[in-house]
Order: C-alpha cells, then structure tokens, then sequence
C-alpha cells in the first residue's frame, strides 16, 4: 500500500510556515519605563489637550434648561400680548422671566392631563407638553419636538385667566 505524499507534504508545509511566522519578531509596546520617561514631567502636549477639551465642553444640561425656558416663555409671552393686551404692556412683559414663573412637564397619562383632554377636547397631545405659570395666567403648550434641545412655535398653546371670583366673570371688551 502506497502512502499518499501529496497531503503530508501540504500538511507540513502548513506547519513549519505558522511557526516561523511566530517566531518573528513582533511590534512590542514600550516598557513601562520609556512610558514613565514620556509622561514624566506631566507636560506633554496630548496630556494638555486632552486636559483643555474637557474643560471647554460645554454644560449641556444648563443649555438644554436655556432652550427649554426660552420657548416656554417666548410662547406665554406671543399669547398674554394676544389674549389681554391692555395689561401686557412692554414693560410688563420684561417682568416676565425665568424666575417669574413656574413651569412643569406634563405627561398624557396623568389623571389631570386625562381630564383636561376630557373637558378641552380641541386639545391635541404631542410628547411634549408643559404647563407655564405667572401670576394669574395659566398656559397649556406643547411642541411636537423636545423644546429643550430645539428652539420652536409651539404646536398649541391654551391660555386660561385665573379669576377673582369663579362665579362671576365679565367678559374683555372686543
């Protein structure tokens, strides 16, 4: 019976090829000695760099408040100059500002957000809504985009009048 050569020899081959290859002598990191000998001084340039990006990221949660805050009372101020423009002087919508007013999220499964809807069927929810409140003005808003990432019109805006006495109402003249 013959031995087949042909395969031995492939296999071989095979062999003796993968471990010369290991035996080569590879790319080896720089000790820890020449890595301490670079950053022994703490001055090197990819360390300050590295240092300096940081420290001029900007905070994006301060800005994303910024954006948030800027549309809520942009939209309450449009809407108070549209609804009781005899009050709403210039110099009284400057007194409108972030510490003038609260504002909150609010979410479609909250049992007052489900009773709103309930009684102001006109109302179209979007993802983000909020209610804005100053002095005796209370607003409904909401935008079809995060108004804290992006600076935009509200989808719908619903301005309601906080009375004196809830019985007895008159109406703005025309």
């Amino acid at each position: 019976m013959r031995t087949p050569i042909f395969p031995i020899l492939t296999a071989l081959i095979l062999l003796t090829s993968a471990g010369l290859h290991s035996q080569e002598p590879s790319k080896a990191k720089p000790s820890s000695e020449e890595e301490g000998e670079v950053h022994k001084d703490g001055r090197s340039l990819d360390k300050e760099y590295y240092e300096y990006y940081f420290k001029t990221l900007p905070n994006l949660d301060v800005l994303e408040k910024e954006k948030l805050e800027y549309n809520l009372i942009r939209s309450l101020k449009l809407e108070l100059r549209k609804r009781d423009p005899e009050k709403m002087t210039p110099e009284e919508l400057k007194k409108i500002n972030a510490n003038s007013v609260r504002y909150e999220r609010v979410f479609e499964d909250s049992i007052w957000v489900r009773g709103i809807r309930k009684q102001m069927q006109y109302l179209r929810f979007k993802d983000y809504m909020f209610v804005i409140v100053y002095e005796k003005y209370y607003c409904f808003i909401s935008y079809e985009m995060n108004p804290a990432r992006y600076i935009q019109e509200p989808y719908q805006v619903q301005l309601i009048f906080k009375k004196e006495n809830a019985f007895n109402s008159t109406l703005p003249q025309p």
